[in-house]
């Protein structure tokens, strides 16, 4: 096993894991390394495939408090949103997609942290599922990371945890394989050139990640393991601007 493949087995562990202990987190997480070890466009579609292994795997274990009815709702807004990320993604060059897909992770989780403090709760009426699930669907399909547009719904909605963490795994399920179809139909050559055996592996890390975070959820916190997920991210995303600029 040569280093890139373990550096990107590495990732999606960690990025399973993520999603395990706070209910997202993958995207965020594996995305701006995995799309550092590879091509940005087949980067990103591995984000999309993992993403959905990982969603089913988590969504085996919620699907009873899915909030179907507004799951749907964003589903249908998000595949929408897919269509012209995917177009973005291909229209722009290797250096621009990178700076556009850190740029991304960094404005997300800073605009979330700042949200937090946000006071004043909005309806989560159609007006506000409709822009977050378009908003998912783009940024899911153009640099894989789909999470943060939902994350922003259920700060500014106040959205319980729990119904929150196991309604958007259906959501990231249809969004990924949405965002897969729509660049493949596009572009042929985005599948990822992997051997199959890095492919099993890839399963196997992923499989890892949930039994590690299903263990590390009962000794650490949420809002420690959040607090890793976003030291990681913005350390990614700081890495993928960079090598975007030809800076590394």
């Amino acid at each position: 096993m040569g280093p890139v493949i373990f550096l990107i087995l590495l990732a999606v562990l960690i990025g399973s894991l993520s999603q395990r202990v706070t209910g997202m987190g993958f995207a965020m997480v594996s995305a701006p390394f995995l799309v550092l070890l590879m091509d940005p466009i087949a980067g990103v579609v591995l984000v999309n495939l993992c993403g959905i292994a990982s969603s089913v795997l988590v969504l085996s274990r919620t699907h009873r408090e899915v909030d179907w009815s507004l799951a749907w709702k964003l589903i249908v807004t998000a595949v929408v949103g897919t269509v012209p990320g995917a177009l973005l993604a291909l229209a722009l060059p290797g250096h621009a997609l990178e700076i556009l897909i850190g740029a991304l992770v960094v404005v997300s989780l800073t605009s979330s942290l700042v949200l937090t403090r946000f006071t004043r709760p909005v309806r989560l009426g159609v007006p506000a599922i409709a822009t977050a699930g378009l908003a998912a669907g783009a940024m899911s399909s153009a640099a894989g990371v789909g999470g943060p547009a939902l994350s922003t719904l259920a700060l500014l909605t106040r959205w319980e945890q729990r119904s929150f963490a196991a309604t958007i795994q259906p959501v990231f399920v249809a969004v990924s394989s949405s965002a897969v179809a729509s660049k493949l139909v596009f572009d042929h050559d985005a599948w990822p050139g992997l051997a199959g055996s890095t492919w099993v592996l890839i399963l196997v890390a992923l499989a890892a990640g949930q039994l590690l975070g299903e263990w590390l959820a009962r000794i650490v916190s949420v809002s420690a393991a959040r607090a890793g997920m976003l030291v990681l991210a913005f350390l990614g995303g700081f890495l993928t601007i960079a090598r975007g600029l030809g800076l590394m």
